[in-house]
């Protein structure tokens, strides 16, 4: 099977959104209150990607060759990680590695960036440490309920 990568366009939104939204259901929100389950859902609608599109945020896409999309990245201000989601079914093959790479080598190309932050769920965490990302402070807690753990990745 061939992957495909490529920088996501304002046509891909649901695509985008529909990948977002399924993993976030199986994999983050099973360790979050039901209060952050709304909001954070309703950021990844097809309209919210197209607004964020519009304001220059990056969302770097991976298509298998059938023309589905397995995997999302996602950068503002070329510096902050904000989605990041391989499908379930695709783990394991490389795709979330070359997704983070395509986006970092992006955003160091555009803007010269050498340190990146996100926010991750508790089931992210291993993978941002196996790419070199470090934990930048304690769990923090937004105003519905969602627990996320601020990490960054400086680069020398």
């Amino acid at each position: 099977m061939k992957i495909r990568y490529r920088l996501g366009r304002p046509e891909d939104s649901a695509a985008i959104g529909l990948l977002a939204r399924r993993v976030t259901r199986r994999w983050i929100l099973t360790e979050q209150p039901a209060s952050a389950a709304a909001p954070l859902l309703h950021g990844m609608s097809a309209k919210s990607i197209r607004q964020k599109m519009r304001k220059g945020q990056r969302f770097h896409l991976a298509w298998r060759d059938d023309g589905t999309l397995v995997g999302v990245a996602a950068m503002r201000d070329d510096c902050h990680l904000f989605q990041f989601f391989v499908s379930t079914r695709m783990h394991g093959h490389g795709i979330a590695r070359q997704l983070w790479q395509r986006a970092m080598s992006d955003a160091m190309r555009r803007a010269g960036t050498r340190r990146f932050t996100l926010k991750a769920s508790a089931m992210a965490v291993p993978v941002y440490l196996h790419f070199g990302f470090v934990r930048s402070g304690p769990l923090l807690v937004s105003d519905t309920g969602l627990v996320t753990q601020p990490m960054h990745l400086q680069l020398p």
